[in-house]
C-alpha cells in the first residue's frame, strides 16, 4: 500500500499531462476505428442490398412509360428455357415414331445454345405484350376471369 501512495505522489504535472494526452489519443483512435468499421459495414450492406434487391428493380427496357424490370425478364427467360427444353424432349420422342421434326429441333437447339438469342427473343415478346396491353387499355378492351376460363376450357 505504501508503494502505491508513493507512485501517486510522485506524479508530476508532466506525467499528468502526458497521461491526459494519451487518453485523448486513445479516444481518437477508438472513435476513428468505430467510424471505419461503421463505414465498412454500411458499404457491405449496400453491396448486398444492391446484388439481392436493387439490381432486379432496374429496367431492362421501357415501353411507353411501362418498365420491364430485370427480375421480370430473367424469370421469363428461365421459363422460356424450361419450355424449350421440354419441347425439345417431346420432339425427339416423336421422331422415334417417324415424324420429321429436324427443322424444329434445330431451331430449338439454336435458342438453347445461344443465351443472347433467347434473351432477345424473350425481350421482344415482352415488349410486344406491353404494346398490346397498352393498346387494349387505350381502346377500353377488357377480359374478365370468366372469359379467360371459358377460353381455356375450349
Amino acid at each position: 500500500m505504501a508503494k502505491q501512495d508513493n507512485k501517486s505522489k510522485n506524479l508530476t504535472k508532466k506525467h499528468v499531462a502526458r497521461l491526459e494526452r494519451e487518453r485523448k489519443q486513445v479516444a481518437i483512435v477508438r472513435t476513428v476505428a468505430f467510424v471505419m468499421i461503421g463505414i465498412v459495414v454500411l458499404l457491405v450492406g449496400y453491396g448486398f442490398m444492391d446484388l439481392k434487391y436493387l439490381q432486379f428493380q432496374k429496367p431492362v427496357t421501357v415501353v411507353n412509360g411501362e418498365k420491364v424490370t430485370l427480375k421480370q425478364w430473367q424469370e421469363r427467360v428461365q421459363l422460356q428455357r424450361v419450355n424449350l427444353e421440354s419441347t425439345y424432349q417431346q420432339y425427339t420422342y416423336y421422331q422415334q415414331f417417324g415424324m420429321d421434326l429436324s427443322q424444329q429441333l434445330q431451331e430449338i437447339q439454336q435458342y438453347l445454345q445461344s443465351p443472347e438469342l433467347l434473351g432477345q427473343a424473350v425481350l421482344d415478346q415482352m415488349v410486344n405484350e406491353a404494346l398490346i396491353r397498352q393498346e387494349a387499355a387505350k381502346r377500353g378492351i377488357t377480359v374478365s376471369d370468366a372469359e379467360v376460363e371459358e377460353a381455356v376450357q375450349q
